[in-house]
């Protein structure tokens, strides 16, 4: 069976725990060093990755022939939106993603432009992580403390589900959309998120684990939800990874895939409280 692209699906392998390991003492602490810096630094690591994500959006849901055009436009929009976001505020960068997606849906109904619904969930899912990742960090009460921790909940998650699959297995998840992710896994990854929920109490003032707990493991089954909802789509285009970028890893989406589920989630639940989710 060939997929979208004329290939046929990539077998899946045993993971290269090395590379996996390699890449991730590069990628966490430039990671943590761009969000502790803030401001124009954040802003530009951002953007670089959103610029990443829209050009594997672009390879998993268009054909050749149409990725320029297509990369094209989700980049116009994506730009549009963050720096309406960093001009205005959150509401506005958040609107002009929204009419953005739309147009290009109008636009793929009298024009030949492949894949706009795709190209708007393109859309969608980079810009809203992204303002929500530049909202939390430099506006919101206690931002930087709690995009630290947001980041490391789904960090956790990951770790945990791996080692938890790897080391117990059991019975599968959804073997229909990723056949590697098991039941132990998604408890391994809640375990963990618990027990840096706990840590975190510890460290800040005024965090209640009573609380943080229950919403740490909340949001680990979110995450899970969120890379078994990129895994639909990979299994959808008939492709394993995103893309090839990280060794060990794939590409920018599969490691990303559980921060874009829950990212804006966190800042939604700032924002309508008005407090941090630490201070619950």
């Amino acid at each position: 069976m060939t997929g979208a692209h004329g290939n046929p699906p990539s077998k899946p392998g045993r993971s290269d725990l090395r590379l996996r390991i390699i890449s991730s003492l590069v990628m966490v602490p430039a990671a943590a060093i761009t969000v502790f810096a803030g401001g124009p630094a954040l802003q530009l690591g951002v953007a670089l990755v959103c610029g990443l994500m829209a050009w594997e959006w672009g390879s998993l849901v268009t054909d050749r022939p149409g990725r320029t055009l297509a990369r094209g436009l989700v980049f116009a929009v994506l730009a549009l939106s963050l720096g309406w976001m960093l001009l205005r505020g959150p509401y506005e960068g958040v609107a002009a993603a929204v009419i953005g997606a739309l147009g290009i849906i109008v636009l793929g109904r009298f024009t030949r432009l492949p894949s706009a619904p795709w190209l708007a969930v393109a859309i969608i899912s980079i810009a809203m992580p992204a303002i929500a990742i530049l909202w939390l960090r430099d506006g919101a009460p206690l931002g930087l403390e709690t995009l630290i921790w947001a980041l490391t909940t789904v960090v956790l998650t990951d770790v945990g589900a791996y080692a938890a699959g790897r080391t117990i297995g059991g019975p599968k998840l959804m073997p229909s959309v990723s056949p590697s992710k098991t039941w132990a896994g998604l408890a391994g990854g809640v375990a963990a998120s618990v027990a840096g929920a706990l840590v975190a109490a510890s460290l800040v003032e005024g965090a209640n684990p009573w609380v943080l707990a229950p919403i740490a493991a909340l949001l680990a089954v979110i995450a899970q939800i969120g890379d078994l909802m990129e895994s639909a789509v990979k299994r959808f285009f008939h492709v394993k990874d995103s893309g090839k970028l990280i060794p060990g890893h794939g590409g920018i989406l599969d490691r990303v895939d559980g921060q874009i589920a829950v990212l804006p989630l966190v800042a939604l639940a700032v924002h309508l409280t008005g407090r941090s989710v630490l201070q619950w």
